[in-house]
């Protein structure tokens, strides 16, 4: 008989809950059983000669299984006194085990709603009202939270896990944290433990236990309440495997009404006409871009579409932006993307920031390198200036993109003749550009006409679309901010832009698609 291991990545997740909620969750080892089949046919007589046995080997394939359990995971409560430390809020026990000898790593995150450690807009860490933060802290203003690890060596483990920032860690690099004293809970995945070798399967395949202890410190000032924090350990073999990606945050595809969404991403086909009757028309909802973690207004408009009334702020130079976009949260398959983050070319263009070399057909290839059209920018610089705005816009300028980079590099052309229109774009998935036939008939629908020129008009479509004045982006600096609003639309002209001057008069006019300009997105009809 021969055997054969094969070596995967086996991701396995427990979760920790300390709330007034008794939680308790354990992933089962796999169980494998295994048999052997040996079939030996002979004739009756057999010499060297005549010999007509026959063999029939069978091979069995014993996969990779990696467990991790938790047992006294009961609700650890805790009553701390304003200005007071408690050491020993709880302690929970772990079993961690592999079957084959490579290995394994434990990593952990704390979080709250958003599963990240933090809430996206207030970076605080820990409770409903987001107002403990993770560390040490046995005095202060700053209510903090903390963990510290520990092994059970009664009986002695074969092979013990390895607590990171330990003596025998040699991985760790300086000043990472040393998990066998308190430090803070981590908001990102971070490693806390591993074994690098060894089975250790034993009769009962139990593996090897770690204990974690919890501590809190309260500050003077800290409103009374009840806060819940929430720990998770991800198990990753071998124990070198790639560090768990962190999401940014929790979504809710499954939401049938405005109130059960989260991200934009969350509303597609399948629940657009549901989640349109619950809205309210004229009234923002707020909802995060899951690939960033940005936040954005969005309403039913009276065109009975679904716009966001903020300038999109995505910034595909940012590292964990740039790993989180993919084709199941943009508006762009992977191979466009992968051609936005290639790197491009900005010494003729200063003040720009380029992230792409686009893609081009084949009749664009004696165009100049050096024309600014031709690869995308962005300009990250102003993206929270806040300027003046209408409606329940937030009034900030957002990323300003030439149409290169606002359409993914599939419109980078900057002569004239057949101009084809963008197939991709930068709005979240199920969401686009809005066209210009959207922009002239939400105009339309609000004054009558897709060019207005009465102020009092113009006002209405301002306060309608809670358009910002976020001017324009040219050669190195902004320009107009205060004084111009810009968006894009992607078809016609692909690089047909809705101008607003001074409150005064709005325009549907091709400009400079080589400048700067903002971009809105539309929910997909």
């Amino acid at each position: 008989m021969s055997c054969y291991n094969n070596h995967k990545q086996i991701r396995t997740y427990i979760t920790m809950k300390h709330t007034n909620k008794s939680s308790l969750y354990i992933i089962s080892s796999l169980t494998i059983t295994t048999l052997i089949l040996g079939l030996v046919l002979s004739s009756a007589l057999v010499s060297a000669d005549n010999d007509t046995s026959v063999v029939d080997e069978i091979n069995i394939t014993i996969p990779v299984s990696c467990t991790l359990s938790g047992t006294g995971m009961n609700t650890h409560n805790a009553e701390i006194n304003n200005g007071q430390y408690n050491s020993a809020i709880g302690e929970t026990t772990m079993k961690a085990f592999c079957n084959d000898n490579n290995g394994f790593a434990i990593y952990a995150i704390g979080y709250t709603d958003n599963e990240d450690g933090k809430n996206v807009l207030t970076n605080s860490t820990l409770g409903s009202t987001y107002d403990i933060e993770t560390g040490t802290a046995i005095t202060g203003n700053d209510s903090q939270w903390a963990m510290k690890l520990s092994t059970i060596t009664n009986p002695a483990p074969t092979y013990p896990i390895i607590i990171a920032g330990s003596t025998d860690d040699t991985e760790k690099e300086q000043g990472d944290p040393d998990y066998t004293s308190f430090q803070e809970v981590p908001d990102d995945y971070t490693l806390v433990a591993k074994r690098t070798a060894g089975t250790d399967i034993g009769t009962s395949a139990e593996g090897s236990t770690l204990t974690t202890t919890y501590q809190a410190y309260i500050s003077p000032t800290q409103s009374a309440g009840t806060y819940t924090g929430q720990v998770k350990y991800t198990l990753v073999h071998p124990h070198n495997a790639t560090a768990p990606i962190k999401p940014l945050v929790n979504c809710n595809p499954s939401g049938t009404t405005i109130s059960d969404i989260i991200c934009m991403q969350d509303i597609d086909s399948s629940n657009k006409v549901s989640i349109l009757a619950s809205m309210t028309e004229s009234i923002p909802h707020s909802l995060y871009d899951s690939r960033d973690g940005q936040q954005y207004n969005v309403a039913k408009l009276v065109d009975g579409n679904i716009w966001m009334l903020d300038n999109l702020a995505l910034d595909p130079t940012d590292t964990i932006t740039a790993a989180n976009l993919s084709q199941y949260n943009t508006n762009a398959p992977d191979d466009a993307i992968a051609n936005l983050l290639r790197g491009g070319n900005t010494d003729n263009n200063p003040g720009w920031t380029s992230e792409a070399i686009v893609n081009k057909v084949s009749d664009w290839n004696s165009i100049s390198p050096n024309n600014a059209y031709e690869y995308p920018y962005i300009n990250n610089v102003s993206k929270d200036t806040v300027v003046t705005s209408y409606g329940d816009s937030n009034g900030k300028v957002g990323v300003y993109y030439n149409i290169c980079a606002a359409t993914m590099g599939t419109y980078c052309y900057p002569g004239s003749g057949n101009q084809p229109n963008p197939i991709y774009d930068l709005c979240p998935a199920n969401w686009r550009i809005p066209s210009s036939t959207d922009i002239e008939g939400i105009l339309t629908t609000i004054a009558g006409s897709s060019q207005v020129f009465d102020p009092v008009k113009t006002n209405d479509v301002l306060n309608a679309l809670s358009l910002s004045l976020s001017g324009s982006f040219q050669n190195s600096s902004a320009n107009e901010q205060n004084t111009i609003g810009t968006i894009y639309t992607r078809d016609i002209s692909p690089y047909t832009i809705i101008l607003t001057y001074e409150n005064q008069y709005i325009l549907v006019v091709n400009s400079n698609r080589g400048l700067g300009y903002s971009v809105r997105c539309v929910l997909n009809h």
